[in-house]
C-alpha cells in the first residue's frame, strides 16, 4: 500500500493535481469514506486504499488491494479489485502498486476529459420558431348573400356557398360562388325588365387578430360576374333576352364567431367592382347597368375540419 501511495502521489503531482494523504478509520466503510473524505468544491476525486484480508486464506492479504475511486464532477464511483499471482509474489508490492496508478491514472483521465468537454461544450442553439399547429385547415360554409346595386334594381338574396384552406395561421385561400337568387325587377317606360345574377371568385382571408371567440378578418380577391336581363315589354312586343360578363374584383370586412371548435358563424360586407359594367336593354333601348360598385353582405354558417 505504502509503494501504491508513493506512485499514486507522484503520478498526480506530474500532471498538477494537488495530493493530500488523509488516515481512514477502520470502522468506515469505503463507501462511507468515500464519502466524508476531502468535501468540498475544489476537491477533483478521492481514493481510497482497502485491505481486502479472506479470513479463510489471511496469508493472501498481502498480495490483495481494493482500489475506491470517486469522481466528484460526476459523483461517479469506481472499484478495482487487485491481487497478484503466485508467479509475482516476490514483488507483490510493485505489482499492486503499478496497477493500482493505472487503475486511478485512468480514473483521473476520464475526469479530465470530462470537464474538458463540459466546458468547450457550444450551448445548443435555440430550436427554430414553430409556427402555432393548424389542426383544422378545411373550412366549408353556406349561407345567403345580398347584392345590392346602384342603378334601382332592388337588392337580390342569393345563396352563397365557400370553401377554403387555412395556409398559415393568418391567412386562408377561399373559393366562393353564389347565384340562383331571387330576380329584381325594375319598371321602365317601355316595359320591365328582370335580371338574374350570379359569382365566382377566388380570395385570401387575413386574420387580423383574435379577442375571445371573435375573429375579425378581411378578405380580398376576384372572379367572374354574371347577369342575365329579361326585358317585357308594355306594347305586348317581346322583350329582349341578354347575357353579360365581366371580371370584377372583391374587398370586405367581416367578423367570425367560434361556436366550438370546428363550427362557426361569420359575417361580412363589401364591394363587388367590376371591370366592365353590363349594360342592360329593353325593346332595343338601354335603360340600365348594373351599378358599378356593387355592395355584397353575406352571413354563412361553417364547419373546419
Amino acid at each position: 500500500m505504502q509503494e501504491a501511495l508513493n506512485r499514486l502521489r507522484g503520478e498526480a503531482l506530474s500532471v498538477g493535481f494537488e495530493v493530500r494523504f488523509i488516515h481512514a478509520y477502520a470502522p468506515n466503510t469505503p463507501a462511507a469514506q468515500l464519502e466524508t473524505l476531502a468535501p468540498g468544491p475544489r476537491t477533483a476525486a478521492v481514493v481510497v486504499f482497502a485491505d481486502r484480508v479472506d479470513a479463510a486464506s489471511p496469508e493472501l492479504g498481502a498480495r490483495q488491494l481494493d482500489v475506491w475511486f470517486l469522481d466528484r464532477s460526476s459523483g461517479r464511483v469506481s472499484v478495482a479489485h487487485l491481487q497478484v499471482s503466485d508467479e509475482e509474489m516476490e514483488r507483490a508490492d510493485v505489482v499492486i502498486a503499478v496497477r493500482a496508478v493505472d487503475f486511478i491514472r485512468a480514473r483521473i483521465f476520464d475526469t479530465l476529459a470530462h470537464r474538458l468537454a463540459t466546458a468547450n461544450r457550444l450551448p445548443s442553439p435555440p430550436p427554430p420558431e414553430r409556427m402555432p399547429a393548424i389542426r383544422d385547415r378545411i373550412f366549408l360554409a353556406g349561407g345567403l348573400a345580398v347584392l345590392a346595386t346602384s342603378s334601382g334594381f332592388a337588392p337580390s338574396l342569393l345563396p352563397y356557398l365557400e370553401a377554403g384552406y387555412q395556409v398559415r395561421s393568418w391567412v386562408r385561400a377561399t373559393a366562393s360562388v353564389f347565384g340562383l337568387g331571387t330576380r329584381p325587377k325594375l319598371q321602365t317606360p317601355g316595359g320591365t325588365l328582370r335580371v338574374d345574377q350570379s359569382f365566382i371568385g377566388l380570395g385570401l382571408t387575413f386574420t387580423l387578430w383574435q379577442w375571445w371567440r371573435f375573429l375579425p378578418h378581411s378578405e380580398i380577391g376576384g372572379g367572374v360576374y354574371h347577369v342575365a336581363s329579361e326585358g317585357m315589354a308594355n306594347t305586348g312586343f317581346q322583350g329582349q333576352h341578354l347575357t353579360a360578363w365581366s371580371l370584377g374584383g372583391r374587398a370586405s370586412l367581416g367578423i367570425a364567431t367560434t361556436l366550438s371548435r370546428h363550427f362557426f358563424f361569420d359575417v361580412t360586407a363589401g364591394t363587388l367592382w367590376l371591370t366592365q359594367e353590363p349594360r342592360l336593354y329593353s325593346v332595343n333601348t338601354h335603360v340600365a347597368s348594373t351599378g358599378r360598385p356593387s355592395w355584397i353582405g353575406t352571413a354563412l354558417a361553417g364547419a373546419r375540419f
